[in-house]
């Protein structure tokens, strides 16, 4: 279920089984569903292609705040990047850390980082800022202090893409009752925002950061969330190509359909910041 936000011009998701250990649930079942595949190399990941054109090996250590089950961890470690990744699913955690004592993947609050001040060369933060519903403050406080200067910020969420801000011009979208920011209080089921770019943009930069790239990307997510008649076919659709028989041909075919919705449906955006 989603609604509209006005005066924000953001999306605003509810799910019906949020709570107290909704990520613990949430890891723990992608766990299941993944088994042995949760930990190949992809050096060609949206997280190993990006890091590469802006950080060495030798460059320092990279964070990923909110890691989940440690898969981009997994990757930028087999590149030989000196990478840490901290999560609040401390039941996932403890089960990372049993498998994979060799990763550096810790428990703890991305809002209370316990590293020194300018420690990480790199930090990614991959769909984390838009699940806090009195916003991201805290957690830029903590981004803006441990990331060194020259260092970079890899920011993905979910935004306001152009087909999105088509659909809340034309009143497409059910519209927020805003009492709940009066109040404060965060509703029942909140699950995440969908932000607009902009007001991203120009919270970051009037700290100590400067956008450097961006990069809309989940086109056919996007197309899928936003045209609910099509998700049947579309799912219907991929599967048969994942079950083809040249799956290296049908990768490359999903990849390019993918950028080819990017610039309007895109689900997601990469914002890059490097601290001044």
């Amino acid at each position: 279920m989603k609604f509209y936000d006005i005066e924000k011009n953001r999306l605003i998701y509810f799910h019906k089984n949020v709570g107290n250990n909704f990520w613990n649930i949430k890891w723990l079942k992608y766990w299941k569903k993944l088994k042995s595949n949760i930990y190949q190399p992809n050096s060609k990941s949206l997280v190993c292609r990006i890091t590469k054109k802006f950080l060495k090996t030798n460059n320092g250590v990279i964070l990923e705040g909110g890691c989940g089950l440690g898969q981009n961890v997994y990757s930028l470690n087999f590149m030989k990047y000196d990478v840490i990744g901290i999560d609040y699913a401390k039941n996932i955690v403890k089960k990372i850390n049993l498998i994979m004592p060799n990763l550096k993947i810790e428990f703890g609050d991305i809002r209370q980082i316990q590293y020194p001040d300018n420690f990480f060369s790199g930090y990614w933060s991959i769909g984390v800022i838009e699940h806090y519903f009195n916003g991201y403050n805290d957690i830029l406080k903590e981004m803006e202090r441990v990331i060194k200067p020259k260092g970079y910020l890899f920011l993905t969420f979910p935004y306001m893409s152009p087909f999105r801000k088509f659909k809340s011009r034309i009143n497409m979208y059910r519209i927020f009752n805003n009492k709940y920011y009066l109040e404060k209080k965060e509703p029942n089921n909140f699950y995440q925002y969908v932000l607009d770019k902009n007001s991203v943009i120009k919270t970051f930069e009037e700290k100590k950061f400067r956008l450097v790239y961006v990069e809309p990307y989940s086109g056919l997510k996007g197309l899928k969330d936003e045209l609910f008649f099509l998700k049947f076919f579309l799912k219907r659709s991929l599967q048969l190509l994942v079950d083809a028989e040249n799956p290296k041909f049908i990768h490359i075919l999903k990849g390019l359909i993918d950028k080819i919705f990017a610039k309007y449906f895109s689900h997601s955006i990469l914002l890059i910041f490097q601290k001044i």
